[in-house]
This record gives structure tokens, C-alpha cells and sequence, in this order.
């Protein structure tokens, strides 16, 4: 898997939302590198947004940014306008994240229109200009190609950060230049790369699309689980009520997914959309494998840590049999 949870957070709602329930604010000027990568990917997705530029930005409260998006997403690449206008606006965004949601930043700049951030992002995290091809993801030792995979890396990550990418630059990856990481902050969770997101998923192989599919959902899953005080999740009772629910929803999407993924090979579908599904099946193992490693799930189910793994392991599982089915469905 490409990453997992930093901090044991409990549930907003008993089930997952799929993904067509949430809304999404993307931040921009203008395409990065010419591209609307991150709208694209989100459309095929099926995951509802909305656009705003950093100056519509400013008629906007917190308590609006809050009541109307689970995740806000700033787009690499901007002129010298967006972030002169952004970054007066950091505190807004940081109380929405302490709020219980996620901000997604792309902080790749030294592009194509010119623009560089004048101010650090949450937690006083800063990004250090260092041009790399290569970016090496630490959890499944895979490396992301492209003329520049990243633009820079990240300097004063808090202790709570999880590193997901490293620059490296020679193909040995360098673990004093985190390129990629998520750390808590408040009870939402910030997300930043020096990543060339946007260029790297329109113009490079499709592993790009894929990696940023999975950040997406990762993303999402972390709104998703904000703390909500009206369900106690420290007593014992709810705490396995929601792991017995988790439980059985996997293991019936584990066996729809098995069938379909017969079907859908049977049938001749595209290898990519195929490995799309793939990488949602096998990184919902990996967060069961993570439940189970203190022994049979069932036998632990007051344990409020495997929710977290098994709710994981539920999400990846039903967004593969969606990826299987939405292909099947198309003409």
C-alpha cells in the first residue's frame, strides 16, 4: 500500500461513502502545465468538485470551506498571483484541516508559469527547490519516472509525517529529501508533494494515474474517518459493532470482486483498467493482513486499531469492484 493512517481516529459515519458523495474543491489560476489532470482524474473517477481561483477564494470563510468539501486540493504550477493571494489565505485553509478534513497540496512550482510560494504550508512545512526524474515510493519499492518527477523536497515535516515518496535522482532513492508525505494536523491530516503531478499523470506512463488514483482515495479515506464527538467510539461495544460491520463488508466484496475479475478477463477487458483494479485488491489485502496481525480478526474485534485497517481494507476492496463494474458497464 502507498501509505496508511498516522493517528487511531474514529469514524463520522457507521458505512464508507462511495465516492460519488463526496465533494472536492480544487484551488487554481490556471492548468498546471496546460493540463486539468487533477478534474480529469477525479471525472473518471466520479468524484463531484468544484474549481476556485485564490482570489474567489477570499469571499469564502472557513466555516463555508467546512460545511461544503471534504477536501480541498491546490494545484501545482500557478502563476505568481495565486500564491501571493494563498498564502494570506493559509490560515482559513488550516482551520478547515484542524476541523476534521483533508487539504491535498501540490506543491510543485518553479513551472511553467513561473510562480513560487511565499509562505510555508501547514505546520510550517517548506519546499526546497531540487529537480529530480526520479521518485522512489517507499511502501511498495516501486520508482515514478518523468522528465522532472518532482520539483523539489520538503523540509520541516513534523514528527507525526509519513513519508509516502524520496527523490532519486540517480536511482538510489534519498531519504533526506522527501518528495511526498501526510502528517495529522488538528483532526484532519495535510497532504503535500513536490510531485509533478499534474504534468507526470497527462503525459507519462499510466503507474502515474495509477499512484495519484490511490492518493485520491487515501485522501478521501482520511475525510471520511474525521472525529465525530456524537459517536463514542472509545466504548467497546461500538468500537466491534463497527469492526463486525467492516468485516463482513469486505469479505462479501472480496467474493463479488473474485467473480468479476473472472468475468471481466474472460471477456477481454484492457490490462489497464484490469491493474487498476489489481492495485485496489491488493492494497485492501494488505490493510486486512494489517488487521489480522495480532491474530484472527474476529477474536479482537473490541480492538479500536484493527477498525481502522479493516475499514481501510473495505473501502479498497468496493473500489475495486467498482473499477470492475463501471468498465463492464460501459458500451
Amino acid at each position: 500500500m502507498l501509505f496508511s493512517l498516522m493517528a487511531m481516529i474514529g469514524p463520522s459515519s457507521v458505512s464508507a461513502k462511495p465516492l460519488t458523495d463526496y465533494n472536492v474543491l480544487i484551488l487554481k489560476n490556471s492548468d498546471a502545465w496546460g493540463t486539468p489532470a487533477v478534474e480529469d482524474v477525479l471525472t473518471g473517477m466520479g468524484v463531484p468538485y468544484d474549481v476556485m481561483t485564490s482570489t474567489e477564494l477570499q469571499n469564502k470563510t472557513a466555516r463555508d470551506l467546512i460545511g461544503a468539501y471534504d477536501m480541498i486540493i491546490i494545484v501545482s504550477d500557478q502563476g505568481q498571483q495565486f500564491y501571493n493571494e494563498i498564502g494570506p489565505q493559509m490560515g482559513k485553509l488550516e482551520e478547515y484541516v484542524k476541523a476534521g478534513n483533508v487539504l491535498e497540496i501540490h506543491a510543485a512550482n518553479w513551472g511553467w508559469n513561473g510562480g513560487l510560494w511565499t509562505t510555508p504550508l501547514p505546520g510550517n512545512v517548506t519546499i526546497t527547490q531540487s529537480y529530480s526524474g526520479r521518485d522512489y515510493v517507499i511502501a511498495n519499492n516501486t520508482t515514478l519516472i518523468s522528465s522532472y518527477a518532482s520539483h523539489g523536497y520538503l523540509i520541516g515535516l513534523p514528527a507525526n509525517a509519513e513519508i509516502i515518496t524520496v527523490q532519486a535522482p540517480g536511482g538510489s532513492p534519498d531519504y533526506g529529501k522527501p518528495s511526498t508525505a501526510v502528517y495529522a494536523f488538528g483532526n484532519g491530516n495535510v497532504f503535500v508533494t513536490g510531485l509533478t503531478i499534474e504534468y507526470s499523470v497527462a503525459r507519462k506512463g499510466p503507474e502515474w494515474k495509477a499512484f495519484y488514483k490511490e492518493v485520491i482515495i487515501n485522501n478521501l479515506g482520511y475525510s471520511s474517518m474525521a472525529p465525530t464527538p456524537k459517536v463514542p467510539v472509545q466504548k467497546g461495544i461500538n468500537v466491534m459493532l463497527f469492526n463486525f460491520y467492516y468485516y463482513i463488508q469486505y469479505h462479501r466484496a472480496l467474493d463479488e470482486y473474485n467473480v468479476l475479475y473472472t468475468e471481466a478477463v474472460e471477456g477481454g477487458m484492457d490490462n489497464e483498467t484490469l491493474g487498476i483494479a489489481q492495485i485496489q485488491n491488493s492494497t485492501a489485502s494488505e490493510y486486512y493482513a494489517n488487521a489480522s496481525q495480532y491474530g484472527p480478526v474476529v477474536a479482537n474485534f473490541p480492538r479500536i486499531y484493527i477498525f481502522i485497517d479493516l475499514r481501510k481494507a473495505t473501502l479498497h476492496q468496493k473500489q475495486a469492484v467498482k473499477t470492475l463494474k463501471d468498465a463492464m458497464a460501459e458500451p
